[in-house]
């Protein structure tokens, strides 16, 4: 019984933690910014919205919102996530199921994704490319032997920033480039391009005459095998999710350190709940 007392008081403190980080500036229900206090619940902060009446807290909106496991095994979910565990492992561990399991690393996934991906790439600007075939897994009802070419395009600037995301299918398109890379490229950044006559005539247009002796980024110049390294642990990963695969693989890459605390911490800012049936479409 004591044991019991002491689980339930560890997860309050837990909960409390990791929600006092999380800032409200508006009503989740109806976006208005004028809002009050309205006591604690299980010592979690309570506002109420003066625009609709509605009640709501820090917890509200949060990833793991309507949750019907136990906080605890979110903390630990992150935390093989981060050991890079298969989900049959996590399964098994947690006591959930391979279902609940694959969709609590989606709704992480898309969590990160939310602003892992800067606005602004500075200064010495490593751009490089990579290409691998489409993969159907998990695809019902293919109709066609055929696989896609899909081109990934990397870019890191300074200030710990990095970009890594799927942008064309097939074939090189200069307006989707300077829509998805080019324009998050400040002016008077200077690119440094790694063997691609793609990457080569866009950095000679934009460097014009001016010329650098720049270290090559082996995070950058061997994207290709890296990459692969990356994706071959989750033995393959449907092309459809891959962007969100990407966003854990940039954190990997970042010069910062995390933890899985730190990564509850991180996922507990603003509002990054997804509904299971938002994934399964």
């Amino acid at each position: 019984m004591d044991l019991k007392k002491l689980d339930g008081y560890k997860s309050i403190l837990l909960k409390k933690d990791v929600y006092e980080k999380r800032e409200i500036k508006c009503c989740p229900i109806c976006g208005a910014n004028k809002y009050i206090k309205y006591g604690l619940y299980k010592q979690i902060q309570r506002y109420m919205c003066k625009e609709c009446g509605k009640t709501f807290s820090n917890a509200t909106n949060a990833l793991w919102s309507y949750s019907k496991k136990s906080f605890e095994k979110w903390i630990e979910f992150t935390e093989f996530m981060m050991e890079k565990k298969s989900l049959r492992f996590c399964a098994e561990k947690l006591n959930i199921s391979l279902v609940t399991a694959f969709y609590w690393r989606h709704k992480i996934l898309r969590g990160l994704k939310l602003d892992i991906i800067p606005n602004k790439l500075r200064g010495d600007i490593h751009i490089n490319k990579t290409i691998i075939i489409e993969n159907l897994k998990g695809c019902r009802n293919i109709t066609t032997a055929r696989r896609s070419n899909i081109w990934i395009i990397a870019a890191k600037g300074d200030e710990d920033s990095m970009v890594i995301m799927p942008i064309f299918r097939n074939c090189w398109s200069w307006q989707i480039f300077d829509e998805k890379i080019y324009s998050k490229i400040q002016k008077g950044s200077y690119i440094v391009a790694y063997k691609d006559r793609y990457i080569f005539v866009k950095a000679k247009q934009h460097n014009k005459k001016m010329v650098k002796d720049i270290k090559y980024d082996d995070r950058i110049a061997y994207i290709m095998r890296n990459l692969n390294k990356w994706l071959s642990t989750f033995h393959g990963v449907a092309t459809k999710y891959l962007d969100e695969y990407l966003s854990l693989f940039i954190l990997f890459n970042l010069d910062r350190m995390f933890d899985y605390m730190d990564m509850m911490s991180y996922l507990s800012i603003g509002s990054r709940f997804t509904r299971t049936r938002e994934i399964r479409t």
